[in-house]
């Protein structure tokens, strides 16, 4: 208001200025006209997340239901949160229960929001004071539309017995995807009414995309509210079409025929020896093997023997390579397909656990470890783990050994540095960057020489990037790290190429 008020006294002032020019007069009240308008059309309407939530409240709450907001959520990747959703408190508005909603007061939101988040402390079931047996509770999980994730529930008691839901899995059957919701457009209703509420005690949110956040809007009516695709048209992408059954997995086939093929593809590739370790997994198909293993480049095969058994669950190893007494990750295998694969470099000899699930039973599992030898000319001075990365980011990137030292090195630390490099006209380079320290988030390696650019991330588990880059005319390159995590401190090291 004081800036609408400045504005009207600088029209006054021009319009009572006889000796201003007109054009300057007409131009102040044109200002003035302007400012006056924008006063009489209010705050201009926003399209955040909140405001989303704040409108489906607002929709829900007029036709009748009591409604009330769970505070935001931030959910990453694979974290799988459980959120208590019970009915909002007998004698709520639907106004009311909504923390922001238009026409509500910060109090009244506030203790809206609270008697929902008081779920979290229940230990029961959704039966709050006033809920009616044959009411609707819906709970809608709002996140940015770029965001993918499902909501599961409980299953009702006696739903599926464990004897069933065991029989369904063994035929490649999923019980419980009858259960999950897929996000459209980044929402996801759940309603059930009766009985069937029960169901919402605990909701299970699974983030597909890297990360989201979440605001959640619980309502309890006499039958299914509004859908949101009415009250948010801009989430709304048509129909989707049924994901359907894939049917089972294919059979890898015999387990002798594929433990000869791996050490067959790796000799190929220049491995310097295959060995094989065999052990025999649990009934659930799990077990752990802890291997001693040299200075180099390994990769790791792991195969399960398949039961000749017709009616077994499905070959689908997932593994991980960590070292053993400080649990540092090697590498992660979480892929669909039957046989696991680690890829990972050691700057000194050491022992590596590999814990592994998704066997078919108690049957034999073989564990084949490929190496090939270190690079003569990476530096060892700043010590084993910062050697064995940056040995991992040339062998992740197929890159020839290099037969020189090299030509620079740097050392920093969290946050974006950058590192000049002087460079030959006509030569490559290859430039690896490798943590020594501390825990790693991100790890970005990128450069920029002349009108070319290039970049490389470490991948999942990964602790090393590397990029190739030639010089034409350029006599300098700008080489850029990043590095994310918890007091990440890596080196960058520089080859020449022939």
């Amino acid at each position: 208001m004081a800036a609408a008020r400045g504005v009207v006294e600088r029209g006054r002032r021009a319009a009572s200025g006889m000796a201003r020019p007109a054009h300057t007069a007409r131009a102040a009240a044109l200002t003035l006209l302007t400012a006056l308008a924008g006063l009489s059309a209010g705050e201009p309407a926003r399209a955040d997340l909140s405001d989303d939530a704040a409108r489906v409240a607002r929709m829900w709450s007029l036709s009748g239901a009591r409604v009330a907001r769970l505070p935001s959520l931030f959910i990453e990747h694979g974290r799988t949160r459980l959120v208590a959703i019970t009915p909002p408190p007998a004698g709520t508005s639907g106004a009311a229960g909504t923390s922001g909603a238009a026409g509500t007061s910060g109090a009244a939101g506030a203790a809206g929001a609270a008697g929902a988040v008081g779920a979290a402390g229940a230990a029961g079931t959704p039966s709050a004071a006033g809920a009616k047996a044959d009411e609707c509770l819906t709970a809608a999980f709002l996140a940015p539309r770029i965001v993918e994730f499902t909501l599961e529930t409980s299953p009702l008691a006696g739903d599926v017995s464990v004897l069933e839901g065991l029989v369904e899995r063994l035929r490649g059957r999923d019980p419980d995807e009858e259960r999950r919701v897929h996000s459209v457009g980044g929402a996801a209703v759940i309603t059930r009414c009766g009985p069937a509420r029960e169901e919402l005690g605990r909701v299970a949110v699974e983030v597909l995309s890297p990360r989201g956040a979440f605001d959640v809007v619980v309502a309890s009516s006499s039958g299914p509210p509004e859908r949101i695709e009415a009250i948010l048209p801009e989430r709304a992408f048509g129909p989707v079409a049924p994901r359907g059954d894939p049917g089972r997995p294919a059979e890898p086939g015999p387990l002798d025929a594929r433990v000869a093929r791996a050490a067959r593809r790796a000799r190929t590739e220049g491995a310097l020896r295959v060995v094989p370790t065999d052990m025999s997994s649990s009934v659930v198909g799990t077990g752990q093997f802890s291997v001693k293993l040299a200075e180099g480049c390994h990769r790791i095969d792991l195969m399960a023997e398949v039961p000749s058994a017709t009616v077994r669950r499905a070959t689908d190893l997932d593994a991980e390579a960590r070292e053993a007494g400080t649990g540092r990750l090697l590498d992660r295998d979480r892929s669909d397909a039957p046989d696991g694969r680690l890829d990972f470099c050691l700057g000194e000899p050491g022992v590596v656990e590999v814990p592994f699930l998704g066997a078919a039973g108690p049957v034999k599992v073989v564990l084949s470890d490929a190496q090939w030898p270190l690079p003569p000319f990476v530096p060892g001075h700043f010590g084993a783990r910062a050697r064995g990365n940056l040995a991992a980011a040339l062998h992740r990137r197929h890159a020839p050994a290099p037969r020189a030292q090299p030509i620079a090195e740097a050392v920093g630390a969290q946050g974006d540095t950058l590192v000049p490099v002087q460079v030959e006209p006509g030569r490559c380079y290859f430039a690896a960057a490798g943590l020594v320290r501390g825990e790693l988030r991100a790890l970005r390696l990128s450069v920029e020489l002349g009108d070319h650019a290039g970049r490389d991330d470490a991948g999942d588990g990964s602790e090393g990037a590397g990029v190739a880059f030639c010089s034409e005319l350029e006599e300098s390159a700008a080489l850029r790290v990043g590095a994310r995590g918890n007091s990440p401190v890596w080196v960058l090291a520089v080859w020449p190429m022939d």
